[in-house]
């Protein structure tokens, strides 16, 4: 008897209490009831949006909880899929702010500012995202849109080359996308014979799949709009694989200046010292900075070019280079850099015999 009575008032007192919130949220004046959320997201949500039964819930519960890090998410989440997308993303922002967490919220932020093409915005967020997680490779990719969208190509270009270092070591699974924008950015900025490299990299990470009728067309554009087409005549070096870990040193010239290089298709870019930079009149004031992805782990260097990278009888114009400030002993005594995939990507490489050989890239 005693259970049976309880159990009354207990479905008495949950009826009463669903019909103040049922009350609440179609009687209250939400501005009234919120307006301390409101004011910490930065947000104004219209009456109707508010009245929403989910949306009302997650109020309350931020009212309660400010740094509630569940409800402001279920809260953008409602907010999108009732139209409100703008709200959803500035509070997002603002939210994060405050509290200092979660950081994934401003990339969904990011997200919504970009499919609003309020780039501006999308690129201020991402600022913020960048300083509280700058080793994210979104959070450089989403800035890169943003920077791309309203015309400040020469950062975006740095963001795009951030992403793909700070990807891993696998750079073969990454997405394509990151690459033809990164290629677009130097084609806006006239700079066309740059622009086929990215192109030129990405297929090279998978040359089986990835050296298509497409992505030749690509690059073949870009050369031609930069009159940079390399030489089709044939032609090949051929060196010894040594040691366990296969290190290749190689003579190269770079504008001109011959240095000692470790042939390196792991390294994303040509890399060479301050020092052998200036010999070689390789530009490095007006450059952008970049981070790069080593063998010692992450370092920083300034992205330049080289009109000219010569290895053998091999020669490509206007390859990125990266200037790195290194103590003398970073590559190893005596070598002055990598030649990496900037220059090796515009030939075919393959490793065969205890040799690897680079050779003219035949055109399908």
């Amino acid at each position: 008897m005693f259970k049976r009575t309880w159990f009354i008032a207990f479905l008495v007192a949950a009826v009463a209490s669903g019909a103040t919130a049922r009350a609440g949220y179609l009687d209250e004046n939400p501005d009234d009831v919120f307006e301390s959320v409101y004011q910490r997201l930065g947000v104004a949500l219209p009456a109707r949006a508010a009245r929403d039964p989910v949306v009302w819930l997650r109020l309350e519960e931020l009212k309660r909880e400010p740094c509630d890090q569940k409800s402001i998410n279920d809260l953008a989440g409602a907010l999108e899929k009732s139209g409100y997308r703008r709200e959803a993303a500035q509070g997002l922002y603002n939210f994060v702010k405050a509290c200092g967490a979660p950081v994934t919220a401003l990339h969904q932020s990011v997200d919504i500012f970009l499919k609003l093409s309020d780039n501006a915005m999308a690129v201020e967020v991402a600022d913020e995202y960048i300083r509280r997680a700058p080793d994210n490779t979104n959070a450089h990719y989403l800035r890169g849109v943003g920077l791309q969208a309203v015309g400040v190509h020469e950062r975006a270009l740095a963001d795009f080359a951030n992403a793909i270092e700070l990807y891993g070591q696998d750079k073969k699974t990454i997405s394509g996308t990151v690459f033809v924008r990164m290629a677009s950015s130097y084609a806006a900025l006239g700079r066309f014979c740059e622009a086929a490299s990215p192109i030129m990299t990405w297929v090279a990470f998978d040359p089986i799949s990835r050296d298509t009728s497409r992505t030749q067309k690509m690059i073949a554009d870009y050369e031609q709009q930069g009159n940079c087409a390399s030489s089709t005549e044939f032609q090949k070096e051929r060196y010894p694989l040594r040691g366990q870990r296969h290190v290749v040193l190689v003579k190269a010239e770079v504008n001109g200046v011959r240095g000692t290089f470790i042939l390196d298709t792991g390294a994303s870019y040509v890399s060479v010292k301050s020092g052998f930079a200036e010999r070689a009149k390789i530009p490095q004031t007006a450059t952008i900075d970049i981070t790069l992805s080593t063998a010692n782990g992450l370092a920083k260097g300034k992205l330049s070019k080289a009109d000219k990278v010569q290895l053998g009888k091999l020669a490509a114009a206007n390859v990125p280079v990266v200037v790195q400030k290194t103590d003398e002993n970073s590559y190893g005594a005596g070598v002055d850099g990598l030649l990496g995939m900037s220059f090796l990507s515009r030939f075919e490489v393959q490793m065969t015999d205890g040799f690897i050989e680079v050779r003219t890239r035949r055109r399908k």
